[in-house]
């Protein structure tokens, strides 16, 4: 008898998380900045992030990095290669956190913004960040927005110094998700 209520128990315990609001995307979109003045600018953008939003305020966002854009083949390249984020190896990057003081049921269509808690992993290294985020909620679509910095040298990314005058040490990145 107490086996059958403990799996009664794991059954009601499991449809309540699974029961939970989940939201996803395949499109959202990553942007990073790492221009210097008076040089080339340094910019990608990443149109295929996949993202996931449940109703508790837990978020994750995964991109490939050879799904990064730049303008000039060449830079792609580079970007790409042993010498700079080695895609090979690190083919990805990710960000894990919980959105602070979130109550999915209070989004508004005006918005409001959040302290996002979290992990970022970028190029092997896995770093705490907490970036100021906009959520809104328009019909049944979610919209996150975010812009933060990170330094190049947190990454274990090292810039030759040839290059280091044209590569910032702080990357700005922006974050642009429609969750549905």
């Amino acid at each position: 008898m107490k086996k059958i209520i403990l799996v009664v128990i794991a059954i009601v315990i499991s449809i309540g998380i699974n029961a939970q609001e989940k939201l996803t995307t395949k499109t959202g979109q990553i942007k990073f900045e790492a221009s210097t003045p008076n040089f080339e600018p340094v910019a990608a953008t990443n149109t295929a992030t996949s993202a996931i939003l449940m109703e508790d305020g837990e978020v994750a966002v995964l991109s490939l990095i050879k799904g990064f854009q730049f303008k000039k083949a060449l830079m792609q390249k580079h970007f790409n290669s042993k010498k700079w984020v080695n895609s090979k190896e690190y083919p990805k990057t990710k960000f894990t956190g919980q959105v602070e003081e979130f109550i999915y049921d209070e989004l508004t269509a005006e918005g409001k913004e959040y302290i996002i808690s979290g992990k970022l992993t970028f190029h092997g290294v896995t770093k705490s960040v907490n970036p100021t985020a906009t959520i809104k909620k328009v019909d049944d679509v979610v919209y996150l927005s975010t812009k933060f910095s990170v330094l190049v040298a947190d990454y274990g990314i090292n810039v030759k110094s040839k290059l280091a005058k044209k590569i910032a040490e702080k990357v700005n990145v922006e974050v642009d998700l429609e969750l549905k």
